[in-house]
């Protein structure tokens, strides 16, 4: 009798102990996704590790700003783990290992001192098993059902391919965004909301691309080139505005879209293509003579400097130069005039200068690499299809939210 009611006393220690670590994990249903449930242990930690990518203090404010994206990005990996599974797809555990080691930036070798490190800083890693889990089955299924439909033909890379050379010496811009969407049908009033408790992480400090991949409301954040470099004559007239306006490392904030907000950073300026071209070439220089003059004498790429003997003139030779390097003012001169020929008179400072062309090389094939444009025109129909199938399921799917 005595030992039947120690076994008794056991196994509800046991169950109580079994019951307090479910509710310590799941303690209140949130969202259910179909068949998936996001509990508020969940959302909780996931939260913990986006304010610590971040660099965020784990306070009351910055937990409200960041709550709702992290709650809608939780919804997308859910949806992207049931329909996953749907084609049985599988993750082995050395896989998910190597990626996690990959993610977050140690020697394989190394998986339990990084186990230790996670719990010496309190983040669950079974949470990040399961957030990684739910990529890697994602690009895995992706790959398994669009890889095999994309077809990519000649005139497609002769088109990018001319476009390209096209667009040498032309302004592009490398910039990140953060797009905010009315919810609802001119709701603008929240959309600003949304928009002002990201401002006011990026005003904690907080890196603009970390908080771009967390709270950009495009449903493709997950494409690598949302951060890139876009040719000015792509731009839209109000982004291209914008850009033209701001100086390097700097944000503008409340620009309307047709259905939401943006905010934009400016990372990098240039002119495309310039690093791909050299200039060789004799820059004549003088203060008081018409260099006009010298198109006349008997000067050539060839000639030493001393039969030049020219008075109140400056001579200097410059070889493989890159366009990138040079002033604009000359950069523009040299791509105009032959080899051989001198460009006209370019007036800088009170001096007057002017360059005898000796040597021109273009490295087309640094542009037009055919195929690095089969990769890139492969990779954006890839992640249309992928975007487009994810933005249907999340329309499609039974997303139930809860009362906290």
């Amino acid at each position: 009798m005595i030992y039947r009611y120690f076994i008794f006393v056991i196994l509800f220690i046991l169950l109580l102990e079994t019951k307090l670590l479910s509710d310590e994990k799941f303690e209140g249903l949130i969202v259910s996704v179909d068949s998936e449930a996001i509990t508020t242990y969940d959302l909780s930690e996931r939260i913990k590790l986006v304010l610590k990518a971040l660099n965020l203090e784990d306070n009351i404010k910055n937990r409200d700003s960041v709550r709702d994206r992290v709650l809608e990005l939780l919804i997308l990996e859910k949806i992207k783990k049931i329909e996953s599974e749907k084609f049985n797809v599988e993750i082995a555990d050395e896989e998910l290992k190597d990626v996690i080691s990959n993610v977050y930036g140690f020697p394989l070798d190394e998986y339990e001192k990084f186990k230790n490190f996670l719990e010496l800083e309190k983040i669950d890693i079974d949470v990040i098993k399961e957030q990684l889990t739910a990529e890697l089955m994602w690009k895995k299924f992706t790959r398994q059902k669009f890889s095999s439909k994309i077809t990519i033909n000649k005139s497609e890379v002769d088109t990018l391919a001319n476009n390209l050379m096209n667009k040498v010496g032309k302004v592009e811009y490398n910039y990140s965004e953060i797009l905010f969407k009315n919810v609802k049908e001119n709701d603008w009033e929240n959309t600003k909301k949304r928009m002002n408790k990201v401002l006011s992480l990026l005003e904690s400090k907080s890196s603009f691309d970390l908080v771009a991949k967390k709270f950009d409301e495009n449903i493709s954040t997950t494409n690598p080139e949302r951060n890139r470099w876009v040719l000015v004559d792509n731009l839209d007239d109000d982004v291209r505005n914008v850009l033209n306006k701001l100086d390097v490392g700097e944000i503008k904030s409340g620009i309307k879209t047709k259905n939401g907000y943006k905010i934009l950073k400016l990372n990098e300026k240039r002119i495309f293509g310039l690093e791909a071209f050299t200039y060789s070439f004799i820059k004549f220089s003088s203060f008081n003579r018409d260099l006009n003059e010298l198109k006349s004498k008997n000067i050539n790429c060839e000639s030493n400097e001393d039969e030049f003997n020219l008075e109140d003139i400056s001579s200097v030779s410059i070889e493989n130069i890159k366009a990138n390097e040079l002033l604009e003012i000359f950069h523009d001169e040299l791509k105009k005039t032959n080899i051989g020929f001198f460009t006209d008179i370019i007036e800088i400072s009170g001096e007057n200068n002017i360059l005898l062309v000796c040597d021109k090389f273009d490295k087309e094939n640094q542009i037009v690499n055919r195929e690095k444009i089969e990769t890139k025109i492969f990779s954006e129909k890839f992640n249309q299809l992928a975007n487009t199938y994810l933005t249907n399921l999340r329309k499609n799917i039974n997303v139930k939210f809860f009362t906290e």
